[in-house]
């Protein structure tokens, strides 16, 4: 299956376009793709700018809600990640 990623913040490093497309085992859920997207970033070997982000990142659906780690993904779904945002 494969969902497409909006990718705001930080996470815009992942790609030079607005959303990532990935492919992810059938019945996958949020946990996957943060698992999925550790991958990635090992291999645009971006582990310094974005170490924590599939620990730390918030996902949210299509309807703006907050999914949890066990919310399961559809194919062809717009999900976004919305980086914790830091500072003082």
């Amino acid at each position: 299956m494969q969902i497409q990623l909006k990718l705001y913040g930080s996470s815009k490093m992942l790609s030079d376009k607005e959303i990532l497309n990935i492919e992810l085992p059938n019945n996958s859920n949020i946990e996957t793709l943060r698992s999925t997207l550790n991958k990635i970033i090992s291999e645009k070997c971006l582990k310094n700018n974005l170490e924590n982000l599939s620990k730390t990142a918030a996902f949210f659906s299509a309807t703006d809600e907050v999914v949890n780690d066990n919310y399961k993904l559809k194919n062809k779904e717009l999900i976004s990640i919305i980086p914790p945002i830091g500072g003082g």
